[in-house]
């Protein structure tokens, strides 16, 4: 019996990783953090790229009108040197006044053309630049229309000069407008993209540890119950051998062997062991709405620049454990949650479906009574007190296995490699912070999220063997595969 049992034990963990790949496809697809990282990724590239300038014919005003305002001002300089001279005439001497103002007529008419030149090149100067903010635009705008007040000319032609130099102005102040709430839309949704990334790394991985503890435990209750028909079928066999005046009858009664001497027909174990279909197509589906709604309230309001220390971190995790395990009562006392409704289905309709989903043909769709038996006695088994003990103990250990992956995060020390020789004797750690060092949440979410490869798809996969040396599980898979009830009834 000894042999048997151990046997079905790998029986168990070899059917545990055969199904593994059928849940990380559809939670690897449905919960995909891979897409949304290459989304933040695509913004981030969008986002260096430069801003195109906008055409110089948009910012400065049409070059004709330029150079009339510099002929205008050019000739109202002339004017002003014409009085000057004529006001020197009356005063002075010809000869001499005509020569002094010819100098001052050079010196103001340089000084002008300057002044002109620096505006010109103030302009060309604004354009070149990116715009980027609406200030920017506002100063280009008021600059502009500034000058045009400080024009000479009539108020039809000045008011013209004003919309032909401003038009162009605001349509670069809109275009500034429009990438400003471009922008502020990518900010949003880079932010946005950052909480969904942060909510959904930490629901993908906490499902999956959940669903591969859940599928574990299903299956040593499946296969330790199907072994116990095994076993017997063989002990019956052997004492129709050897003794003949003693026989084994089973009572008609839930989880006793069936009437066909302590053997179970194919067709029966097909559709017993189909049932975790329920588990691996809906009930983690299920569960997964759960763990999100918790994640979102206990990681969702924590800022990416947080800091986490290992034990923040442990502390963190088991938050959301303690809010999905635990529920209270109306005297607040705590009371474990029960989990069967996401590892066997209640209804049954809900039978019928899993039957019809995993192949079974239409006109046998039925729970048959050595099914339902069998079924019945997997629903109390889960329902009992032994199975929370052992689903707190094999969670604690998943959780403590995926604690220990991220600890070469918080403690580098862990990441050197061994040393040899005399220098191995002592070995001295300089700072004490890198013994636990504290890590901002946006470097941890990575992490979270790989993890969950190794989960389901490692080579060899450390969680489901951790699972299977857990003493409560042994122990209990043993109480299944024992938990037959004969009658040796003597003729």
């Amino acid at each position: 019996m000894k042999r048997r049992f151990e046997q079905n034990q790998q029986d168990c963990v070899f059917t545990v990783l055969s199904l593994l790949p059928t849940l990380g496809d559809q939670l690897l697809h449905e919960l995909n953090v891979e897409l949304i990282t290459a989304k933040l990724q695509q913004t981030r590239s969008q986002r260096s790229t430069p801003a195109p300038t906008p055409d110089s014919s948009m910012v400065l005003p049409p070059r004709s009108e330029q150079d009339d305002n510099k002929q205008e001002q050019e000739g109202s300089a002339e004017n002003k040197e014409g009085e000057g001279e004529s006001e020197k005439v009356k005063n002075d001497q010809e000869a001499t006044t005509t020569s002094t103002n010819d100098t001052e007529g050079h010196v103001k008419e340089d000084s002008t053309d300057s002044t002109v030149s620096s505006d010109t090149n103030e302009d060309s100067n604004q354009s070149t630049q990116p715009s980027s903010t609406v200030s920017e635009a506002d100063k280009d705008e008021t600059t502009a229309t500034a000058q045009d007040e400080k024009a000479a000319k009539p108020e039809s032609q000045e008011a013209a000069a004003t919309n032909v130099e401003t038009t162009p102005v605001a349509a670069a102040a809109q275009i500034v407008v429009k990438d400003e709430a471009t922008a502020a839309i990518e900010r949003k949704t880079k932010l946005e993209l950052w909480n969904e990334l942060k909510v959904m790394s930490f629901t993908r991985t906490v499902t999956a540890l959940y669903s591969l503890t859940f599928l574990t435990l299903l299956t040593q209750v499946q296969l330790n119950l199907l072994g116990r028909f095994t076993y017997v079928s063989s002990v019956i066999a052997l004492s129709n051998t050897t003794d003949a005046s003693y026989r084994v009858e089973s009572p008609a009664v839930k989880g006793s062997l069936s009437s066909t001497a302590g053997q179970l027909d194919f067709q029966t174990e097909k559709k017993y062991l189909t049932f975790s279909y329920w588990l691996l197509h809906e009930g983690w589906r299920r569960w997964s709405e759960k763990v999100r709604d918790v994640v979102e309230d206990v990681v969702g309001g924590i800022s990416l620049k947080k800091t986490f220390t290992s034990k923040d971190f442990s502390d963190l995790l088991g938050e959301i454990r303690s809010r999905l395990e635990y529920t209270e009562d109306m005297e607040g006392e705590r009371i474990p949650v029960n989990m069967r409704e996401y590892m066997l289905p209640d209804e049954a309709s809900d039978e019928r479906e899993v039957l019809r989903a995993g192949g079974v043909d239409e006109f046998d769709l039925v729970v048959d009574p050595v099914l339902r038996n069998l079924l019945d006695e997997t629903r109390d088994f889960i329902d009992s007190a032994d199975f929370t003990t052992v689903l707190s103990s094999t969670l604690a250990t998943t959780f403590a296995r995926f604690n220990l992956a991220l600890q070469p995060t918080f403690n580098p020390f862990l990441l050197s490699p061994p040393q040899s020789g005399s220098s191995a004797a002592i070995a001295e750690i300089e700072d004490d912070e890198d013994i636990d060092r504290a890590v901002p949440l946006a470097s941890l979410l990575p992490l979270v999220a790989r993890q969950v490869h190794l989960i389901i798809n490692g080579v060899p996969n450390e969680y489901v063997e951790s699972l299977a040396m857990v003493k409560e599980l042994q122990a209990f898979s043993a109480i299944v595969y024992s938990s037959f009830s004969e009658q040796l009834i003597s003729p």
